[in-house]
């Protein structure tokens, strides 16, 4: 089941401009790219955002154990310019952790959401040397840590021609990257045991 759309910078309810049919707007943010999600993860409903999405919808190959996917987002449809799958599990430090992954056209800002920076891209954060790799797809993908809050950990770099955004809670569950994530795009298989939770507490961004 789809809930209501929230701004994809901050998490809250949108608004319809006033004078406008059309725009989905923040009381923050303005005009923005309403982020869509489900109250409960399912096959189909991964298979409904997934068959025409624009970018990739990620997840962890092999999931690792314990762990489920336990929320979708998208923003955009048809054709989602977004998509965020979210996933938790056992935290390798021990107690319990989430994963989000976010692949977005520039300027959705959804991932900056979910890391808790300002504006619609990471811009000059990248700088550097990459902090880790991953491979996307078969493809190796390096990432870069940028600056957020003590909660969490947050990494950007780019597959398919798109943002790939990976953050963790909390900040020590950032060690699933220390050997490195493989993932899958579920745009290309959605296989029938994925395992499947209640919702995660970081679904939506600004939580």
């Amino acid at each position: 089941m789809s809930a209501s759309p929230v701004c994809p910078r901050c998490g809250e309810a949108l608004a319809v401009r006033h004078g406008s049919a059309a725009d989905a707007w923040c009381h923050v943010h303005g005009a923005v790219t309403p982020l869509h999600h489900t109250t409960l993860v399912a096959h189909d409903a991964i298979a409904a955002v997934t068959a025409d999405a624009l970018v990739p919808a990620w997840v962890p190959d092999p999931m690792p154990s314990g762990w489920a996917v336990t929320g979708l987002a998208w923003g955009g449809e048809p054709g989602a310019r977004a998509i965020v799958v979210d996933c938790a599990g056992p935290a390798p430090l021990g107690g319990s952790a989430e994963l989000v992954l976010v692949a977005e056209e520039p300027g959705t800002g959804v991932g900056c959401g979910y890391a808790g920076l300002p504006g619609l891209d990471p811009g000059d954060v990248i700088t550097g040397p990459s902090s880790v790799d991953i491979k996307a797809a078969g493809q190796r993908a390096p990432l870069w840590a940028v600056p957020t809050t003590d909660d969490r950990a947050a990494f950007v770099g780019e597959a398919y021609g798109v943002w790939l955004w990976v953050v963790t809670w909390p900040m020590n569950a950032a060690w699933l990257l220390a050997e490195q994530l493989e993932l899958l795009d579920l745009r290309e298989r959605i296989y029938p045991d994925l395992p499947l939770g209640p919702p995660g507490e970081h679904l939506l961004p600004g939580r």
